[in-house]
């Protein structure tokens, strides 16, 4: 059984011409990107965009590129970057709740979608880069330009925001 390359070892084939080995990145990324921007976008024709914006962004800083940390940080940063571009582009977006095909359609997921949304933007993006993109708090903190302890402190604050928001009391026993 053969390993799976790690990215450090596609980037470094990458910068000796081999140019399959972005093409590997980008099958590696691909899914995760569209996870990330499906979250927070109603649209798949736009999620396709972006993500296809995010992998030429990337390729074209990979020729300068020097590892400064995790390459999987650099990915989001870019996916981040170039969401909040449409966001400012394209204001108003439409809610996230109405996005059926984000996830699970049952009435419980539109009304935790809906109230994630509504949390404020600082405390929203650093839950879902930590708890849903599964990025460390450190990572969170570089994409988001604060610190590790500040990502820690604004998940707390969405949880606790959105335990208030969804009600932990007799809404949700059954």
């Amino acid at each position: 059984m053969m390993a799976i390359p790690s990215d450090e070892f596609l980037l470094a084939a990458f910068a000796r011409g081999d140019g399959a080995a972005f093409d590997r990145l980008a099958a590696r990324y691909s899914g995760a990107l569209d996870g990330f921007f499906r979250r927070r976008l109603p649209d798949d024709g736009r999620v396709e965009e972006l993500r296809q914006e995010t992998l030429l962004a990337i390729y074209a800083l990979l020729p300068s590129y020097r590892e400064q940390g995790k390459f999987r940080t650099l990915v989001f940063s870019i996916a981040y970057r170039k969401l909040a571009s449409a966001f400012r582009a394209d204001r108003p977006a439409a809610p996230l709740a109405e996005t059926a095909h984000a996830g699970s359609t049952t009435p419980e997921a539109f009304e935790i979608r809906d109230a994630v949304r509504r949390l404020p933007e600082g405390l929203r993006e650093a839950l879902l880069l930590t708890r849903i993109e599964g990025l460390s708090a450190s990572e969170a903190g570089e994409i988001l330009g604060c610190s590790e302890d500040a990502v820690r402190a604004r998940v707390c604050r969405a949880r606790s925001q959105l335990a208030r928001s969804l009600g932990t009391g007799s809404r949700r026993k059954r």
